[in-house]
């Protein structure tokens, strides 16, 4: 994909996908761009005009199979389950479509995404003051409600440091500052992500490993991160946990995930906003009908509060895959770095990577920021270089075509310093 296009997409999904989402002007631009990339990946495949993707065709067969498998079952009605497919597919074949295509981006698209933060940063500020009072709870219509605000100034400052031209202090200051801006809206979550972000920058130097000095600073995140949520982490699972939505979730998808031995419940029956909008019979068969916010016909969007239990619709195999899936995702993050040493980008990844898991304890890995920090997370795991540009050399009379690292050693340091 052409950088130039790559950066004007970012922009339009940054405004409409994310900041302006609230307005509707494009109520279906992530799951629209999720299909483009989708589709655009599929095809340079099959004309063979990038390498044969193995983690991308496992993944789109993984993903059928628990499509067909829940229409067989009859999970849900057929809608539901179709529904509920494309929303969970959504975070994965952004990552998996985004890895096959990679975007083609030099130091000037970098120096544009870099611009988009800081029109995003302002554009951000601007909405809280808008409407500086509804914040704490999700208001349909009102932009950057409930966790959303907090959570998008964590993507903003992610991608500008990954942006940035070095990893100077200046740099990690300014991401610092910027992700800061969650502090006008803030939740437990953006907390716990927020410590994860400032410990990753500032105290991570090299791969981390397990020794001492990782194993202290792990020990300190956890502590510190616990004391960000403990109130939270009391009200939900220790007070009347029994009559809330959220704990009772956990609790219940292991008796699911026993009953339905191996692959689930399928799709639209657990957890999700397909299981609110099309009555999951599940509710009612492991006695959560009664729950608030779990009963039909009332308000059910706790329903959808978090993500982790949807993986009993995915049975013990969902659960192995999507650690299996975390753990590709590090080894991809190892094997990049141990091919470009470039630290600032291993970071960025371990950020977004924090993120995701934070933020799952809510139903943020499939929503619509979800497609923003894919993003990131693929921009950080490859470093484009432009094929070099071909010279004519004459030799006695004779032109040669000479690749201009034949004769230029030094351009390879030189290309690398400058896309650091």
């Amino acid at each position: 994909m052409n950088g130039t296009l790559f950066t004007i997409f970012t922009l339009m999904y940054m405004l409409f996908g994310v900041l302006f989402y609230e307005l509707r002007v494009f109520t279906y631009i992530d799951e629209t761009l999720t299909l483009i990339i989708a589709l655009y990946a599929g095809y340079k495949i099959l004309t063979r005009q990038i390498p044969f993707n193995k983690p991308f065709i496992i993944w789109l067969a993984i993903s059928f199979f628990y499509l067909i498998y829940s229409l067989v079952i009859e999970s849900n009605e057929q809608i539901a389950i179709v529904n509920d497919f494309i929303m969970q597919s959504k975070p994965y074949l952004v990552f998996f479509g985004l890895m096959c295509i990679k975007p083609r981006l030099e130091r000037l698209h970098f120096d544009l995404l870099q611009g988009i933060c800081w029109i995003s940063l302002f554009l951000l500020i601007a909405i809280y003051f808008q409407h500086p009072d509804d914040r704490e709870v999700v208001t349909y219509g009102v932009m950057l409600t409930g966790e959303a605000l907090s959570a998008v100034a964590i993507l903003i400052g992610t991608l500008y440091y990954l942006c940035c031209n070095r990893d100077s202090t200046a740099s990690k200051i300014t991401t610092i500052l910027i992700m800061s801006a969650g502090l006008l809206s803030p939740t437990s979550k953006f907390g716990a992500t927020f410590v994860a972000a400032i410990l990753i920058i500032f105290f991570v130097s090299k791969p981390i490993k397990i020794n001492l000095k990782y194993l202290t600073m792990g020990a300190v995140a956890i502590a510190v991160m616990f004391f960000v949520v403990k109130d939270e982490f009391i009200f939900y699972f220790v007070q009347d946990y029994q009559y809330n939505a959220r704990p009772m979730l956990y609790i219940k998808m292991w008796e699911i995930m026993a009953d339905y031995v191996p692959f689930g419940s399928g799709f639209a029956t657990y957890a999700n906003p397909a299981s609110m909008i099309w009555y999951s019979p599940i509710y009612s068969k492991y006695n959560l009908e009664n729950i608030w916010g779990l009963n039909e016909g009332a308000e059910m969007s706790f329903a959808a509060d978090t993500y982790y239990p949807i993986l009993a619709q995915f049975g013990y195999v969902g659960i192995a895959l999507f650690i299996w899936f975390f753990y590709y995702l590090f080894k991809q993050i190892n094997n990049h770095y141990n091919l470009t040493a470039d630290i600032k980008r291993y970071k960025t990844a371990l950020i977004i990577v924090s993120y995701i898991l934070i933020q799952a304890t809510s139903n943020a890995l499939a929503n619509e920021r979800c497609v923003v920090a894919m993003t990131i997370l693929v921009l950080a795991l490859y470093k484009y270089r432009p094929k070099p540009r071909p010279s004519a050399i004459n030799s006695f009379g004779l032109d040669f075509a000479k690749s201009v690292d034949d004769y230029r050693p030094d351009q390879k340091k030189d290309e690398s310093t400058s896309n650091q």
